[in-house]
């Protein structure tokens, strides 16, 4: 027996005559029930039993009827869905075996009664399918009556037959005549479509209803043994099913989450999304995926029927999301249906767009939640989401988060690799001119004497420095020195064989080296094809023309060479005495044409013009407060601006400056302008900021009887109270002369400034100075905050530092933090301090007291990004 649905549950707001859809079909309904009414009335209430009725009260037959319409078949076809009860069944027994009043109300009252509670209907719905079972039920009572009479107790199961024919028929006419007023039109073929549907299986409803009729009849007890058959079929039925439905959904399964990984990622998604709702039937499919930091670039794709597909669109509000995640992440799997009052964010979630159901389902892996996988309004008004359809979700939720897991290690190895790659390539080459550097060409002499070791067959460096690159840096400007600097690298690479190298190590030096076999010979002909290349001119732009000239120097290795250092030293001896004999082609190295002594003194006479004509800047690294998030002070750091080379890093002079002695001077220098800067930072911030700067002190400066006074010197002039100013010290220092650096900082103590350990734990490391100098501060080294995370050692070496300062009382500061995961791990240590390219690189003081100013004000300092402003070399960080 069919019922009426609407696929849609939406009612066009078409007007026919004078009255609207709504109200036309209430018309319908009242003559339905009229009719049946007085077809009661008049008719069947008059009628006979049939002879093998039975004396069973009608609540009884009421009960069946309900049953009935409770075990129910669903047939979708595309938006319009129809059910199939076994009413059919029930009612062809009830014409053998009930009277005709206790028939029409028991089908009457049973089936509504079954609607109510089982399929929620209410209203207009309800009454239609009332009215109509009432009448289907009076008609088939007539047809029975009249062909029994005809045609005789033999045949009466042909009229009953045709009875339950003619209910099935009154149905589908009141349920067409129900779509014609939603259409706005007859259409004769929906009416051939419902019949073609409903005759057939209300024929064998009303097949097995004579059997069991006659069976009660003649032989009672013959219906176990009908029941016990039915029951197998049933089971059996039932267990094909299911198995077809498993295999099914497995086919579906693969072919489904397969889609993610063919052809465009986005097209892939809503294809993807497109197969979810076609498979569940459904208005409408989600998929909400989280980014690589939880909430922060969440998506989300949708796919809903008559809708344009959305793909990967950002999610801008995601709280009803976000509920829904938490919940289904908590339960495995949601489903709802609209109206049932439970008020659960899935409810209003599909509430609010219209859904009259919806399931959803987290996706999840081992580790961490993807995103969620929604699927909403099922298309059909008899229909709704089941338990096995939840099932089938949280499958499909946890495959397809699986593939996306697996897609993003793919990715992320790749990129891990790439990245890999990438570090190691810029590691090892010049960033402007993309030939390799100081450390590669190193190696790569390095490799060339080794196996010359064993071969005899001994390379060769050769040492150029550019005559005429500073006039072209200061008049045209550093990008048209830039552009003559990789044109000079372009050149010396056509000069070479495959086998050999050029290399940039700094400024507008290159070097060369030349894989032997080697003589005089093969040189002066490279040589000869590199100043030919520079002598062509070289175009820097807007129509400037200029060329180039080289002084070069050549060391040849032979037995006596010692190893790879030796020869590109020898190299640079030649370089700088052929740069002192002008015209001079080239010159090769041999002993006594000059001496590191020699080169030593010209770049120590260079860093001490330097120091004269101000060539030397201070720069400082922030401090932050690990517990604030605030700036409150900055490490003072020394660069060479050099005038043609460019901002040279410590590493390059530092060194130079301990030997020669300048580092004194260095050190004044950035003392005095470190007290300065870091007065007028105390100045700018408010009263109650306690704000430092931390400079550093060499050996030499420790030795030197006059720190004392020009630290007490430098805190007058600037006016910078003692307390803020930290001196740091290595290990080293303190490990030199005992006696002498204990009596220098209790007496830099006595003026009142802290003193610090830079670097603390990769010199000796001796737990008796903490006790026997004045310390107030351990700063962690970078070469363990590097490793955490990944070295247990590191991990354990700094845990015990951050213990060892915390139980004497000491700040600690961990240098080199350049991630978010480094900075939280020494916070959660207990760390205090930091500084690193996470919070900022090496900035002007001016920028230092507008930071600090500013995070008074906002709050904290932002972690910076690792990929601003990343210096070329680590040195860049070191201080004097």
């Amino acid at each position: 027996m069919t019922t009426m649905t609407n696929g849609a549950d939406a009612v066009q707001n078409t007007f026919l005559g004078r009255f609207s859809v709504s109200q036309r079909i209430m018309l319908l309904t009242a003559t339905v029930a009229v009719a049946a009414v007085a077809l009661f009335v008049i008719v069947v209430r008059s009628l006979p039993g049939a002879p093998t009725a039975l004396n069973l009260p009608w609540v009884l037959w009421a009960g069946a009827f309900a049953l009935g319409e409770v075990l129910v078949v669903h047939w979708q076809w595309k938006r319009d869905a129809h059910s199939f009860s076994m009413g059919d069944l029930v009612l062809a027994v009830a014409l053998f075996l009930a009277t005709p009043t206790q028939l029409v109300t028991a089908m009457a009252l049973g089936s509504g009664a079954a609607l109510i509670l089982h399929r929620r209907q209410r209203g207009l719905k309800l009454a239609f399918n009332v009215a109509e079972y009432a009448l289907g039920a009076g008609v088939s009572l007539v047809v029975f009556h009249g062909l029994s009479a005809g045609l005789g107790p033999q045949l009466d199961w042909l009229a009953a037959l045709v009875a339950v024919l003619s209910a099935t028929l009154t149905a589908d006419l009141c349920i067409f005549g129900i779509m014609t007023i939603l259409e706005g039109r007859a259409d004769g073929r929906k009416l051939v479509e419902l019949l073609g549907l409903s005759v057939p299986f209300a024929l064998g409803s009303a097949g097995m209803g004579l059997v069991v009729a006659r069976t009660v009849v003649n032989d009672p007890a013959a219906l176990a043994l009908l029941a016990l058959p039915t029951l197998l079929i049933v089971v059996a039925y039932r267990a094909y099913t299911g198995a077809k439905e498993q295999q099914d959904n497995l086919q579906l399964l693969h072919e489904v989450t397969s889609l993610l990984h063919t052809g465009d990622t986005q097209e892939a998604l809503g294809d993807f999304l497109d197969s979810v709702r076609s498979a569940f039937r459904a208005e409408m499919a989600e998929l909400v995926l989280l980014g690589p930091a939880g909430r922060e670039g969440a998506t989300v794709t949708r796919s809903r029927e008559g809708a344009e597909p959305i793909v990967m669109a950002p999610l801008d509000d995601d709280q009803d999301h976000l509920r829904l995640l938490r919940l289904a992440t908590a339960s495995g799997a949601l489903t709802t249906r609209t109206g049932t009052g439970r008020d659960t964010p899935l409810d209003t979630y599909a509430a609010d767009r219209g859904l009259k159901d919806a399931v959803a389902a987290a996706l999840r892996t081992e580790d961490r939640v993807h995103g969620l996988l929604l699927v909403g309004g099922r298309i059909g008004d008899v229909t709704t989401f089941t338990s096995r359809d939840l099932a089938l979700l949280d499958t499909f939720a946890r495959h397809v988060a699986t593939s996306l897991e697996r897609g993003r290690l793919e990715e992320n190895l790749r990129q891990v690799t790439d990245l890999k790659e990438q570090l190691r390539h810029q590691a090892l080459h010049d960033p402007l001119t993309g030939l390799p550097n100081r450390t590669l060409f190193l190696d790569r002499v390095r490799q060339a004497v080794d196996v010359a070791g064993r071969t005899r067959v001994w390379p060769a460096v050769v040492y150029l420095d550019l005559d005429g690159f500073k006039p072209v840096n200061d008049t045209f400007g550093h990008e048209a020195g830039d552009a003559l600097l990789r044109t000079v690298a372009d050149r010396l690479r056509g000069c070479l064989r495959p086998a050999d190298t050029a290399a940039r190590i700094g400024g507008d030096e290159f070097v060369v080296l030349l894989n032997g076999p080697v003589d005089r010979f093969r040189v002066a002909r490279v040589v000869e094809r590199i100043r030919a290349q520079l002598a062509v001119p070289v175009l820097l732009g807007d129509g400037v023309v200029t060329t180039v000239g080289a002084s070069i120097g050549v060391a040849i290795g032979d037995v006596e060479t010692p190893d790879a250092d030796a020869l590109i030293r020898g190299a640079d001896i030649a370089m700088y005495a052929a740069k002192r004999a002008p015209g001079t082609d080239f010159l090769v190295y041999e002993p006594g044409l000059g001496t590191a002594a020699d080169t030593g003194k010209d770049a120590a006479a260079e860093l001490a013009a330097a120091i004269r004509d101000g060539e030397l800047r201070t720069v400082y690294q922030p401090l932050v407060d690990l517990r604030t998030g605030r700036p409150i002070g900055a490490e003072a750091l020394v660069r060479w601006q050099h005038p043609i080379d460019g901002t040279r890093p410590p590493d390059q002079f530092i060194a130079l400056a301990e030997e020669s002695g300048l580092i004194t001077e260095i050190g004044a220098m950035v003392l005095d302008d470190a007290c300065r800067q870091a007065a007028r930072w105390v100045a700018q911030a408010p009263a109650d900021a306690d704000l430092l700067v931390t400079v550093n002190l060499s050996a030499r400066q420790v030795a030197d009887d006059r720190i004392v006074d020009q630290v007490a010197a430098a805190l007058a002039a600037s006016g910078l109270e003692p307390h803020r100013l930290v001196l740091e010290i290595t290990e080293t220092v303190l490990m030199h002369d005992r006696d002498a650096a204990a009596a220098t900082l209790w007496q830099l103590k006595a003026l009142g400034v802290r003193i610090a350990i830079d670097d603390f734990g990769t010199g000796y490391s001796s737990l008796a100075y903490l006790r026997r100098f004045p310390i107030d501060m351990l700063k962690v080294a970078r070469e363990f905050v590097d490793g955490l995370g990944r070295d247990a050692h590191d991990d354990v070496i700094t845990r015990a530092i951050v213990e060892l300062a915390g139980t004497l009382g000491l700040l600690t500061v961990a240098e080199g933090i350049e991630t978010n995961e480094q900075s939280r791990y020494v916070a959660g240590l207990g760390c205090d301090l930091a500084q690193g390219y996470l919070f900022s690189r090496p900035i002007e003081a001016d920028a230092v007291g507008t930071l600090v100013a500013e995070s008074w004000l906002s709050g904290i300092i932002g972690p910076r990004s690792l990929e601003e402003d990343r210096p070329g070399t680590a040195g860049e960080l070191a201080s004097a």
